[in-house]
Parts: structure tokens; sequence; C-alpha cells
């Protein structure tokens, strides 16, 4: 599950760029400018733009926008772009307004690439909701717990996977990528669920296989023997189950003796592993469990080097990529393949 922090560090270079050049880089996540100087042509990509740039690095970016004619009203609109995280977010509409545009665009997607620590091949990405509402897009902690409170987690999640499935057919290019979604305790322990997420990927015809489930922690495991038996469920239709934000003293520890596929480690237990000899004690005893690790926010290169010497198979975070744009992923994972991963924090 996506944070919303992250870590200030030197800024980078100032990136000049303009056009379809400034818009690639945007969009292929490099993120985290020090300064952006947009030429008024990008105007031509103005929608795509400015979504992109609400995506940036929160406090890092300085657009300098010329003062030519007819860019005034451009310019305003970048701004408030790069400035909408600082102000108090948009106004939730109401819930029968929510459930209405989850069928007429109101959802989009981001992909934060996860990859195998070993051999740095991608393996996965994380499907991470946005809401479109203006200024900028909202975040899933700005809507998601309302939809939930009001009953709509299962419209919501439909909506998700209909979306990534339909999303990852369209790049044969990457191979057989799987995609992770979130899910509550409460659709996870429905005993329709696995002839539920059949149907919703019947459509894109994406096989089982390649969606994993991550159990987000909203609510507490109650019944053990009920979940047991769900994840038994999920596991024979083919379906990876996380446990989701697995943290340093994590009262849910009684999970990992379930049938889990893997667990994904808190950004907050990675980051603490850098400096904590308990809390990579705890990574390692996790590790031992014989489940898939995969860590979340990783940072830098020796932490990447760090969570893999403790045992932990994957990786996701801002050094290696933030959550992409369905048409940032293939450049994304060209560049990566070239090894040139772009260091960026999380």
């Amino acid at each position: 599950m996506e944070r919303v922090s992250a870590e200030r560090q030197a800024p980078p270079p100032l990136v000049l760029a303009c056009n379809r050049a400034l818009l690639a880089a945007v969009l292929d996540g490099v993120g985290g400018f020090a300064h952006l100087l947009l030429h008024e042509a990008a105007r031509d990509y103005e929608p795509t733009l400015v979504d992109a740039l609400a995506e940036a690095s929160p406090g890092a970016a300085i657009a300098l926008l010329p003062r030519s004619p007819g860019a005034g009203g451009f310019e305003a609109r970048v701004r408030e772009a790069l400035e909408g995280r600082l102000l108090p977010p948009s106004p939730i509409p109401g819930m029968g307004s929510m459930a209405g545009r989850l069928a007429d665009g109101g959802l989009l997607l981001r992909y934060q690439p996860i990859l195998r620590l070993k051999d740095r091949k991608l393996v996965m990405v994380e499907a991470l909701s946005r809401w479109r509402s203006e200024p900028v897009a909202l975040g899933a902690g700005s809507f998601v717990p309302h939809m939930e409170r009001a009953g709509l987690a299962r419209l919501l999640a439909g909506a998700v996977i209909r979306i990534a499935a339909r999303d990852l057919m369209r790049l044969p290019a990457l191979g057989a990528l799987r995609v992770s979604v979130n899910l509550p305790v409460e659709e996870v322990l429905k005993p329709d669920l696995t002839a539920w997420l059949a149907a919703q990927l019947r459509r894109s015809r994406l096989p089982r296989a390649r969606l994993a489930i991550e159990l987000t922690e909203t609510s507490p495991v109650r019944d053990f023997a009920r979940m047991r038996r769900a994840l038994r469920r999920l596991r024979a239709a083919g379906h990876e189950v996380l446990i989701d934000d697995f943290a340093l003293d994590d009262r849910r520890r009684r999970l990992l003796r379930l049938p889990f596929t893997g667990v994904k480690l808190d950004k907050s237990l990675v980051h603490a592993a850098g400096r904590s000899a308990r809390a990579r004690q705890q990574v390692l005893r996790i590790a031992r469990t014989g489940l898939t690790v995969t860590a979340e926010g990783i940072s830098s290169r020796p932490l990447w080097g760090l969570l893999r010497a403790l045992g932990a198979h994957r990786g996701q975070g801002f050094w290696m990529a933030r959550p992409l744009p369905l048409a940032a992923l293939p450049a994304w994972a060209a560049r990566w393949r070239r090894g040139q991963p772009r260091q960026t924090s999380r």
C-alpha cells in the first residue's frame, strides 16, 4: 500500500526540456526536479502534463514558465497542480456521485514497479488508485476510506481490477507481469470472492495467476479459521495473497502463520533496518517463515543490498521508480534494463 510522505535530499540539477521531451521525462518518472523550465508549447499536452506534475515529489518541483503571449492560463494551471499538494484536499463528492463516476472515468491508476532483488527483474506492479479532481488528482487516502465506510469497497475494487487487467493486456512487451490490488479484510472473507474476481477478469482475459491480492490493514482479522479458508480458496484459484504494510513489532504477527503467499514490509520497517539491529532481526525472522518478502520504500542502493542480504525477495520504492502512468511503464522498464536506475527518494 502506498504511503504519501517522501524524504528530502539534495536537489538534482536543473532539467531543461520542452514539448514531448518534457512530457516523456515527467511521465517516465524522472520526478523530483529542482526546477522545470516549461516551454509554452507544452500547452499542447496540458491535461496529461498537469496530471503528471501532480504526481511529482512533494515540495521538490518548481515551475519556471516563460512569459510569452497566451501562456498565462497554462502557467496558472501548472502552478496550481504543483502547489495543490500543500492545500487542503478537494471536497469529497457524495458517495452516490463517486459510485457513478467509477464507471465514467473518475478513477485512474498509477503503477509502481516491484522488482526481484537478486536479479533486478521487473516481476509485478502495484495498482494505486487516484481520483480525478481539481486542481489535482486525489490520493487513495483521500477517498478510499470514505468509500469503504459507505459499503462501496467491492465496487471500487472491481473498477481497479478491470482497469488494471485491461492495462496490463496492452503491454505484452513487458511479459507476463502480475499486478497487485488492495482489498480489505471484509472483502477477502466473502465466500464468493474467487468467482467474483474471475468475473472481473473475464473481459480482459488476464489469467487469474497474474492478479495478486494485498490484504490491507484497515480492519483486524478476528476469525482466523475463516481467514484460513478464504486464503486457501484464493490460492487454489491461482492468486497470490500478501499481508500488506507489515511494520516493526506489528500486532498482526499471528497472520504470518496463515497460508498467505507473501508479506510486504512497511516502509518504516525497511528504513529502520538500515539503523536498527532489532529491525534487522525482525526482517530475518519474517524471511525465515518461507513467505515471499517484498520490501516497500527502498530509497537507496545500499538499502536494496541490505534487504536482499536479510532475505527479502522483492522490492519497490522511489529509488527504482515512482508510481507511473501506464504510458510510462515501457520507457521506464527499458531504462531500468540498461542498468541506469534513477536515484530518487521514498
